[in-house]
């Protein structure tokens, strides 16, 4: 591999070492010398949050690109927003999916292993472990990322190309926002620095929260098809998705239902358990800790398989960007 792969997979950590000597120094060092990149960073997140087009093409260079994904990475992780991180990280997931389409297995295998996937070839296929698989691949509404639609061999999932490039996308994501999302408490001086790049994407993130917060008396006949759907599978006692079961408490909540209400719709699926149920819809719903998980945008249900959009004609006017302002129009009556 070499310092072109990084303009693509700048989250390559040591391979970004091996080129720039300058991300081995200390965070107050780095900043000292790159607030020119928190600036740039700053202002790609909130393109990307006012979903502006962000294109890569606009980057120069694969040390730029690197330490733009740091500083992008630092703010979002002082700003410990999932509503912003989340659609940053979305716009990092596209990237890293249409970069792989034609890439060479020994890139294929660095990427994998700095997500902590062990990947081979095995039979002209690609072999991952029956863990990796299930745990990436069940965000899908997808068949062909069954596993029952899969090779099992040897202890392995064989997978073609394009399944790969799925479940490495996801496992990217899912890492990323893990990664901003700890606590992290920065030196004074550090989050000083943080506190002024990040004010521009604060505003915007607060701008569009009031658009999608004047939503109306609750109105089970204004949900969008995607939620329609999930309570669909509910009552007929299908097994949801991590993503749908997140996705639905987060709507549901946000529309005014109570959080015994929501657990009691979660008695209809097959492996409900109610002290874990709890536990969860407090825990999204921020009762007692104080931070509350904002509700997927659509492009964020889209990736996940939960969009249904082919079934509404307000939803494929493509006026429809938040499964919250197709509620708020659809609960207005215009």
């Amino acid at each position: 591999m070499n310092e072109d792969n990084l303009f693509n997979y700048p989250f390559l950590r040591s391979l970004a070492r091996d080129y720039y000597p300058e991300l081995k120094s200390s965070l107050e060092e780095f900043l000292e010398n790159n607030q020119e990149f928190l600036e740039k960073a700053a202002h790609i997140i909130n393109r990307i949050l006012e979903n502006r087009n962000v294109d890569l093409v606009e980057i120069g260079s694969p040390r730029e690109r690197v330490l733009l994904y740091i500083s992008a990475k630092m703010l979002l992780t002082y700003m410990g927003d999932y509503f912003v991180s989340a659609r940053y990280a979305l716009w990092e997931r596209r990237n890293l999916y249409e970069a792989m389409k034609n890439e060479e297995f020994e890139v294929l295998t660095e990427i994998s292993k700095e997500l902590g996937i062990e990947l081979q070839l095995q039979d002209d296929n690609y072999a991952l472990p029956i863990s990796s698989f299930l745990k990436y691949s069940t965000v899908f509404n997808d068949k062909d990322l069954n596993l029952c639609n899969q090779l099992i061999k040897n202890g392995a999932v064989l997978v073609n190309l394009d399944v790969l490039r799925k479940i490495i996308r996801e496992a990217f994501y899912s890492q990323f926002l893990d990664d901003v999302s700890k606590p992290v408490e920065f030196p004074d001086e550090i989050a000083e620095i943080l506190e002024k790049y990040s004010k521009p994407i604060i505003a915007s993130s607060i701008e569009i929260r009031k658009e999608l917060s004047d939503l109306g008396p609750r109105n089970v006949k204004a949900f969008p098809p995607c939620m329609v759907k999930i309570l669909d599978d509910v009552s007929k006692n299908a097994n949801l998705s991590h993503a749908a079961r997140f996705y639905m408490v987060t709507f549901l909540h946000k529309v005014g239902y109570e959080n015994d209400e929501i657990i009691k719709m979660f008695g209809k699926v097959p492996d409900f358990a109610e002290k874990i149920t709890k536990y969860q819809v407090e825990h999204i719903t921020g009762k007692g800790r104080g931070r509350e998980y904002q509700v997927p945008s659509c492009q964020t249900l889209g990736s996940l398989g939960l969009c249904y959009k082919e079934s509404d004609e307000l939803c494929m006017s493509g006026k429809i960007k938040h499964p919250l302002q197709y509620y708020r129009i659809k609960n207005s009556g215009k």
